[in-house]
């Protein structure tokens, strides 16, 4: 009976509305020490969902979070309530998750099991129910893109990764949910692992380090503190606090693991594999073997960028064209020795337009299977008031790439030109 009346008081102290879990959490970051002055939490701007803001145009922002309240992957190790996996479903899960991941994302979703038993229950209860990723969209507005079967890659993987441990309290569903925050919102600290950070995690990213900031200090071992610093950005009162997250990150990578892409993006690119011909004769495989293993600047995979001051098609890329194209007469011209010349002259121009051609061909199969939409389709969508976030998102990634095509396309039409 007691054990009853101890269930109905927690339920009955629960925040019930999204301003009184933001309450709740403000409170308890508060109770433990945590310094964040002159910041504000509230409704992003630039995304969805909640960020940190800046309450003051003369006082700088000062954030700084005690150790105990960080949720880490070693700390799940030592917890005493949880129980990890294995060591054989580590081992047998280590090709679809890293260990560090793993184990925290089922930290978290015990975490979660515990209600308001949980230490980490306030900041639990203020992290987003759901995703803009692309696992978490009701409709593929991705088309055929390689984010689609990324996405579907990475749901399978998952999948099987549960089989795994077998679960009795959660479902796939969840585990996807546990897992999309660890990946999104984790950092990674030297002498923690992977790690959340109950307040730092709602700091959004920008592309470049100068429209930063804050960046991460990591932790003050004196003081036992992460901690977030301000950069030599100037700050407004009501500005949105924000970090560089990584370094270069194309929209594709937002999207997928972050659930946002920006118009514009200056790092965006379009991931590109030229096959091989299969046909196993002496001079393809004389082409294999100098592409695989003789040439650091000759590779199958390539990306398109659109980069200030450099052309779309960059010169390695032309180079391995070059010669993938090279006809038996071309290829005996070539050898370890001279290969770099690839880099810097064309072999003769009918080797060229046939490397820019086989470019050509590759951009249109790429429109072909990978896009069921136009370029201007997708724009005129983008005009709509109806969007949601997911199909938003989709379609600024969507057009990104697009767009890249289009813009290479256009370079190797006007290659071609001047090489009649």
């Amino acid at each position: 009976m007691v054990d009853d009346e101890i269930q109905m008081e927690q339920q009955r102290l629960k925040p019930t509305t999204n301003e009184e879990r933001l309450i709740s959490f403000k409170n308890w970051l508060n109770e433990h020490n945590v310094i964040w002055k002159n910041v504000d939490i509230r409704s992003s701007i630039l995304y969805g969902g909640s960020a940190l803001y800046s309450t003051s145009s003369e006082e700088l922002p000062i954030i700084e979070i005690p150790t105990s309240l960080l949720m880490s992957s070693e700390l799940a190790k030592n917890s005493s309530t949880f129980i990890p996996p294995t060591s054989d479903v580590f081992n047998q899960a280590e090709q679809h998750i890293d260990q560090e991941t793993l184990i925290l994302t089922l930290f978290l979703l015990h975490e979660r099991s515990e209600g308001t038993k949980s230490f980490w229950y306030p900041h639990i209860q203020v992290l987003p129910t759901t995703f803009s990723t692309p696992l978490f969209h009701k409709e593929n507005y991705v088309e055929s893109t390689s984010v689609y079967y990324l996405t579907e890659t990475m749901r399978q993987s998952m999948s099987e990764v549960c089989d795994l441990i077998n679960p009795k309290t959660f479902t796939l569903e969840d585990f996807l949910w546990a897992y999309t925050i660890i990946d999104s919102r984790g950092f990674k600290l030297t002498d923690f692992g992977t790690t959340l950070i109950p307040l730092a995690d709602f700091a959004n990213h920008v592309s470049f380090a100068q429209e930063a900031s804050l960046c991460s200090k990591g932790v003050d071992k004196q003081t036992n503190r992460f901690i977030l610093k301000t950069t030599d950005k100037k700050i407004q009162a009501g500005d949105e606090l924000c970090l560089k997250y990584n370094n270069e990150l194309a929209n594709w990578q937002l999207l997928l693991y972050y659930g946002f892409a920006i118009e514009n993006n200056p790092f965006d690119s379009i991931l590109l594999e030229i096959k091989m011909d299969p046909n196993d004769t002496y001079e393809m495989e004389m082409k294999k073997m100098l592409l695989l293993n003789l040439s650091e600047d000759l590779f199958l995979d390539h990306e398109l960028k659109i980069s200030e001051n450099e052309p779309i098609i960059s010169e390695n890329l032309l180079a391995t064209l070059r010669l993938i194209v090279m006809t038996n007469e071309e290829l005996e011209q070539y050898n370890l020795s001279n290969l770099d010349e690839l880099l810097s002259s064309i072999v003769n121009i009918d080797n060229e337009q046939r490397a820019l051609n086989k470019l050509l061909e590759i951009l249109n199969d790429i429109k072909e299977v990978q896009f069921t939409t136009t370029l201007e389709e997708s724009l005129n969508r983008f005009q709509s008031n109806q969007l949601d976030d997911d199909e938003r998102y989709s379609l600024i990634y969507l057009i990104g790439q697009k767009q890249i095509i289009e813009n290479a396309c256009h370079w190797i039409n006007n290659a071609l030109s001047q090489l009649k």
